[in-house]
């Protein structure tokens, strides 16, 4: 067996946040949103303010482990949710965030059944992101 090589631990952004916690409070913040738990109830399930959250999930806090531990127990996820995917996202922290609609709007599609009007829409998100308008912004 051929040993994987480590991805370095080292800063990944200016503020001094590694990749890793960006990784893992972006999941965690994801997670709270799919759950549609708000900011403060998340923080009193884990016995701080919501403005430290913000912190946590914002990357300007490290988040310690003991808060990660009762995040997964109050997201009802293992331990292990928050990690998943980190290999895919190394260097990646920055280049991409997802706002909360863009969560919600997943939330929504994934309950949709399999049928017609989910494959609809979903050829339709395809069609106008690729339309030469995608990329523009309204002034």
């Amino acid at each position: 067996m051929v040993p994987q090589q480590q991805p370095p631990l080292g800063p990944a952004t200016d503020h001094g946040a590694d990749w890793i916690n960006l990784h893992v409070c972006r999941r965690m913040k994801t997670k709270r949103i799919l759950r549609t738990m708000s900011q403060d109830r998340l923080a009193k399930a884990i016995g701080i303010s919501y403005q430290q959250l913000q912190r946590y999930e914002s990357g300007k806090s490290k988040l310690p482990c003991s808060m990660l531990f009762r995040a997964a127990v109050a997201l009802d996820v293992p331990i292990t949710y928050f990690f998943d995917q980190i290999e895919d996202d190394h260097g990646a922290v920055s280049e991409l965030s997802l706002d909360k609609s863009v969560v919600v709007a997943v939330k929504q599609i994934q309950s949709l059944s399999a049928g017609d009007t989910r494959q609809s829409l979903l050829r339709l998100i395809d069609d106008l992101a690729r339309s030469p308008q995608a990329g523009e912004q309204s002034e």
